[in-house]
């Protein structure tokens, strides 16, 4: 059944890739965003005045996990709980109540994450659109096969034999009736100080990355090391994941943060989780790594790894963007990264324009000058429709100072 229009008038509107900011009224109609600027109010819209507020793109988390509530992960499931716990109402309601309007699962047991994303895209389910990789690529011996008990037979996982079967295993996600929004694959040798993983081989991720870019699908990595890097970049990786001191802490390798920017290959660093696991130097050091690859030109995007430990939904995004903020991103591009950014990357969520839908995040103050804004969330749309209301949201503060 169709709503009345809304009309925010007196509002700052974030428009565009740019998010330049516009004075005067969004319109939504609908499910979608109808007009922005001097425009008029349509008869029989709802208007709300919203003086001292700024309307922007719902926010993008680019990774998470969805498959267990607590943060664990799929393995964390027991057959008993099978139904209602793995859509994790209250994960879904923190992340709309956060303005996370968009997420992408990397990495969660392939059937039921195809059902969540048919139930909030219907609407049955209350909670942000959901994109997906479905289950992961990896190595035999690579994680999270080695690291977390992962089975080769786990719908969360693929563990391809050769080139061949990788491309046969790409297809079946990419190319079916019902197809994956992504590609991930796991591409990490472990720590030698600790404990060696085995990398998925150079033919092997070759064909996994051309398979599916043969299907328009674009390809997400998980990384480690310096040389995962490398045979990332090789076989075609489109967008990394993760900043691990196992990889450039010492420094980026000129010629390989090069061909990163040249290629146009995107990183979500995932600094809320580093911040939350590792000692505050090395966190600290991480970020300043993040600062060289965006004043090299990189293009950075906002993950939290929410799902995994001290990473909670919703506020661990809204800590991600303080924390690249923090390496060096002006507020305008800290906020990109979580809204616009991923838009022209991955196709999640949309930029504030008319006819995009309608997924609206507004806030008290003016996010251009700093991020505290993106804790005074005065209303959330999700769809055209009100998803989660005023209500200051608490994360923890930078804990590290400026790199």
């Amino acid at each position: 059944m169709e709503t009345a229009a809304l009309a925010l008038t007196r509002v700052t509107a974030l428009v565009g890739d740019g998010l330049e900011p516009v004075q005067g009224t969004v319109v939504v109609e609908g499910g979608r965003v109808a007009a922005v600027g001097d425009v008029p109010v349509p008869a029989g819209a709802r208007e709300v005045a919203l003086p001292g507020h700024t309307v922007l793109p719902g926010l993008v988390d680019t990774h998470v996990h969805l498959g267990a509530p607590g943060g664990a992960g799929p393995l964390a499931l027991a057959g008993a709980v099978l139904g209602h716990l793995r859509f994790q109402p209250r994960g879904r309601r923190a992340f709309l109540a956060h303005g996370v309007t968009t997420v992408c699962s990397l990495g969660d047991d392939d059937a039921w994450v195809h059902e969540l994303r048919r139930r909030t895209a219907d609407g049955s389910l209350p909670g942000p659109r959901v994109r997906i990789a479905g289950p992961l690529f990896t190595a035999p011996g690579g994680h999270p096969v080695a690291t977390l008990g992962a089975s080769p037979d786990d719908d969360w996982v693929r563990v391809p034999r050769s080139p061949d079967h990788a491309r046969e295993q790409v297809a079946a996600l990419a190319g079916g009736a019902d197809p994956v929004d992504v590609v991930k694959v796991v591409q990490d040798r472990g720590d030698p100080a600790r404990r060696s993983l085995e990398p998925v081989a150079p033919a092997v991720l070759a064909a996994i990355a051309d398979e599916a870019h043969r299907h328009g699908v674009p390809v997400v990595a998980h990384w480690g090391t310096l040389p995962d890097l490398a045979e990332l970049l090789e076989a075609g990786a489109d967008h990394l994941q993760h900043l691990e001191p196992r990889g450039p802490l010492a420094g980026w390798p000129a010629e390989l943060l090069e061909a990163l920017v040249a290629r146009g290959t995107t990183l979500a660093p995932t600094l809320a989780v580093t911040e939350a696991l590792l000692d505050a130097d090395t966190a600290r050091t991480l970020r300043r790594r993040v600062r060289e690859f965006h004043e090299a030109g990189g293009t950075v995007l906002a993950g939290s790894d929410s799902g995994m430990p001290a990473v909670p939904p919703g506020a661990g995004l809204v800590r991600e963007v303080e924390l690249l903020a923090a390496c060096g991103l002006t507020p305008r591009e800290a906020l990109a990264a979580a809204t616009t950014g991923p838009a022209r990357a991955l196709g999640a969520g949309a930029a504030l324009v008319p006819g995009a839908p309608a997924d609206l995040l507004v806030v008290r103050g003016d996010p251009h000058t700093g991020t505290d804004p993106l804790r005074r969330v005065a209303l959330v749309l999700r769809g055209g429709r009100p998803a989660a209301r005023a209500g200051r949201r608490r994360t923890r503060r930078l804990r590290g100072g400026t790199p």
